[in-house]
């Protein structure tokens, strides 16, 4: 069974996208920034996730000193 190729065929251009200069766009103006949709006043999730991310940093350590150690325990026999 040969390679089974496809064939693409090429028609007619149905539309053109029109120069930069003529683009229907706008421009944002703040007058003043617009209010945090979530702030942390009292910190206490940013606490947490600190101490999330480094029990999930000191696992992962504790794992790959543990591949490490069964690495060259194994090679020494």
């Amino acid at each position: 069974m040969g390679r089974v190729t496809g064939r693409v065929h090429l028609g007619p251009v149905v539309g053109r996208v029109p120069p930069i200069e003529q683009a229907h766009t706008e421009i944002a103006h703040f007058e003043e920034l617009p209010k945090p949709v979530f702030a942390d006043t009292s910190g206490i999730r940013h606490r947490r996730l600190r101490r999330v991310t480094y029990a999930v940093g000191a696992l992962l350590l504790t794992v790959l000193i543990a591949f490490w150690i069964s690495q060259l325990t194994g090679a020494l026999r």
